[in-house]
């Protein structure tokens, strides 16, 4: 019997073994790679920053392994661009085994070197395949952008930026103190990873509706649109004063404006008007002991709240503060945080209060959130109560809050869903039967008769709450 097996196992080996072996390296020429994509598109790249790592994979779907007999740059050397094929970093691989059904990775990066150009300028190349005669290529594109860049850098003199090209900073841009920067309309300004605006000086920022100036990363590819803590924002130090942001749009910073305490009450701190602050991985604007004016404007989004402001003098108007940070994420603070007293550290290391108390209005506004509370008000250290004054009211304005201990601090306040159209889309524009349709006063209007879509919000004699004026779509015959 066993014998009679001995025959049988070894015809089951042979077999096994013949399906294990891989066919012979294959010289057919109608067998061709393909790709998982013809063009490896770059977005617009920085002159002399090298670019982010793209990825263009080759696949041999013939069961037989094929050779590739080489890879290359058709720049060459000289290409703006560089290769890395399946762990190589070359501009020219040869002879690539590629097994039957498998695949292998190349890695490709551009960096471009200045043209002195405004306008941005396209770069292209490709990378040529060649097979058992076969000649492929994926083609390679990016735009090169020339900027201004200022890399832990002081400005010493009053400066203007212009809309010529984009501004790029490193490390820091430092105003210095009796020294005011110009930021005129349409200018972008990019910062790179840890990158702050400090500002002892004055910032004039003179953006308009059609040419907002921007502040935002310089990670300019679609994935990081929307990515917050890219750099880390602009501060306002203790002897920054007059500053004006006006048509601003600042994005994905760690906190869009810190205000450090300011010792001169007679000066306003700020005055920010039809602007947008979203997508901080900290706060929109951290505040203490200033004195802010704001009207028409769009605080969105921030890990922690979007406004604190500790101690200080607020007017807020036609604003809009909502905060649907992460829709899947824990947030531990409020859209609105308000404090008569702020903390700071001495010369010594020690933690003192500082008790300069609150007053803090906000008018035809919206305050809203994804918790259930997103206003609060805070006037005790540990249980301990400041005694400073703690002055605040809401007014003709729609706020998440559910403690109303002092009624007479609400007038005319809206307890219900504003109904943002897509508020996890970062869309805050009214639905059609939102509450704060036609629920402002004209009063605090007319200071802001534009909203952030610069649609008049008092030509039907009714303002709309919040930055975003409701209009009703016109029917298409």
């Amino acid at each position: 019997m066993k014998k009679a097996l001995i025959p049988i196992l070894l015809l089951v080996i042979g077999i096994w073994l013949a399906s294990c072996q891989k066919d012979p390296i294959s010289s057919n020429p109608s067998f061709k790679l393909d790709f998982s994509t013809d063009t490896v598109v770059f977005d617009t790249v920085f002159t002399t920053i090298g670019s982010a790592t793209r990825s263009l994979k080759v696949y041999n779907r013939n069961r037989s392994d094929i050779n590739i007999s080489s890879v290359r740059l058709m720049g060459g050397n000289s290409s703006a661009y560089r290769i890395n094929v399946d762990g190589q970093p070359t501009d020219h691989a040869r002879d690539i085994l590629l097994r039957g059904k498998d695949s292998l990775f190349v890695f490709v990066e551009v960096t471009v070197d200045p043209t002195n150009e405004d306008a941005p300028m396209l770069v292209s190349d490709s990378i040529v395949f060649e097979t058992n005669g076969n000649i492929q290529d994926v083609k390679l594109i990016s735009w090169g952008q020339d900027m201004h860049l200022y890399k832990a850098d002081t400005l010493f003199v009053s400066t203007t930026f212009t809309a010529d090209k984009p501004y790029l900073i490193y490390d820091y841009l430092w105003v210095k103190p009796d020294v005011e920067l110009t930021i005129e309309p349409g200018v972008r300004i990019h910062s790179h990873n840890g990158a702050w605006i400090l500002v002892d000086g004055k910032l004039v920022v003179n953006g308009e509706p059609e040419n907002p100036v921007v502040f935002e990363g310089d990670r300019l590819e679609l994935f990081y649109r929307d990515k917050p803590g890219q750099w880390g924002g602009i501060w306002l130090t203790s002897s920054s004063h007059s500053n004006i942001i006006n048509w601003a749009i600042i994005s994905n910073a760690i906190t869009g404006i810190n205000i450090l305490p300011f010792a001169n009450p007679d000066f306003q701190t700020l005055t920010i008007t039809n602007s947008i602050i979203r997508n901080m991985s900290y706060m929109a604007i951290d505040a203490r002991g200033a004195s802010i004016e704001s009207g028409n404007c769009l605080f969105a989004n921030a890990k922690e709240m979007c406004l604190s402001l500790a101690a200080g003098t607020y007017n807020f108007s036609h604003c809009t503060i909502a905060n649907y940070w992460g829709q899947y994420i824990t947030r531990t603070g409020p859209a609105l945080l308000l404090a008569n007293y702020y903390l700071y550290q001495t010369a010594s290391g020690d933690v003192e209060i500082a008790e300069y108390g609150l007053e803090a209005s906000f008018t035809n506004s919206i305050i809203y959130g994804s918790r259930s509370n997103e206003v609060e008000l805070v006037n005790s250290y540990y249980g301990q109560p400041i005694n400073s004054p703690f002055i605040y009211h809401f007014e003709n304005s729609l706020i998440r809050f559910d403690n109303l201990s002092d009624s007479s601090k609400f007038i005319n306040v809206i307890f219900d869903k504003p109904l943002f159209i897509d508020p996890y889309g970062q869309d805050f524009q009214l639905e059609s039967e939102s509450p704060a349709i036609n629920a402002g006063l004209m009063e605090f209007a007319l200071k802001y008769p534009f909203d952030l879509n610069n649609v008049s919000r008092i030509s039907d004699n009714n303002p709309d709450m919040g930055a975003y004026e409701w209009v009703e779509e016109e029917e298409e015959e």
